[in-house]
């Protein structure tokens, strides 16, 4: 059965994509909705009820609930964005081979930033040189300029607020992209309630430091990064089966 939504059927060669394998389906709403909801639910209540259990287990640099997820997210996002890279539907398509291999580097970034590229692991002493440049005395990039922090983190906003919402709510009415790969690279809306849920979390963090002076939440942020890169993963595994689909089809190019 050929992808399908209430924006229309896909044009080739997309129409060789199963409509599961396209976005999520009913079945998979354990994944994408109801497992980020539940999390979300269980932070806020473990928050609420036992703000210590919080901040000594779930807060924590490093092996905290929070940072370790981000962590395994990011990393497992580049591990499956690189193996597609050897899919023969990626090596024939030069743009679709380079989006896909910026997606496993930015994955590989956020994966071994959230953790110091091993610090964290080995607990290995920073260089006194770089403890001069780097805020927090880590062996990270993401401490020392905005370039490598707040520049992507906004990108990463942008990216997951226009391409990961907006797009694929309006699709709902205009349908998809006329250029395949385009189409073939925007989210499903299905997988939209991780962002939601980020992008909340956001607010309520700009709230508590712009508007109110404090605090609504402790430290928002890492709530934040966590449901983001709960998003990425998501959108990796969507884009992999679609890839999975167009490869088993025997669809060896998708162009722009």
């Amino acid at each position: 059965m050929a992808a399908a939504s209430s924006a229309g059927v896909l044009t080739p060669p997309l129409n060789v994509i199963p409509a599961r394998s396209w976005a999520p389906d009913r079945s998979d709403a354990w994944w994408s909705t109801y497992l980020p909801i539940t999390l979300v639910v269980a932070v806020v209540a473990i928050w609420a009820v036992a703000p210590e259990f919080y901040v000594n287990h779930v807060l924590p640099e490093g092996f905290g609930f929070l940072e370790l997820s981000q962590f395994v997210l990011a990393a497992a996002a580049s591990v499956l964005c690189a193996l597609a890279l050897r899919f023969d539907v990626v090596k024939g398509s030069r743009l679709l081979w380079i989006a896909v291999f910026f997606f496993a580097l930015a994955a590989f970034y956020i994966a071994g930033e959230e953790h110091s590229w091993g610090q964290h692991f080995f607990n290995w002493n920073t260089p006194a040189y770089w403890s001069e440049i780097n805020r927090q005395q880590e062996t990270n990039l993401h401490n020392t300029s905005p370039w490598f922090n707040q520049r992507p983190k906004l990108l990463f906003d942008n990216a997951m607020f226009i391409g990961g919402l907006l797009i694929p709510f309006v699709q709902q009415w205009t349908g998809t992209f006329r250029q395949p790969l385009l189409a073939l690279l925007t989210p499903p809306l299905a997988i939209a309630p991780a962002a939601l849920i980020a992008l909340s979390f956001k607010v309520v963090d700009d709230l508590g430091k712009d508007v109110l002076g404090t605090p609504l939440f402790t430290r928002p942020s890492e709530v934040v990064e966590t449901f983001q890169y709960l998003y990425m993963f998501y959108y990796v595994l969507v884009l992999r089966r679609r890839l999975l689909a167009l490869d088993a089809a025997g669809v060896k190019r998708v162009t722009l």
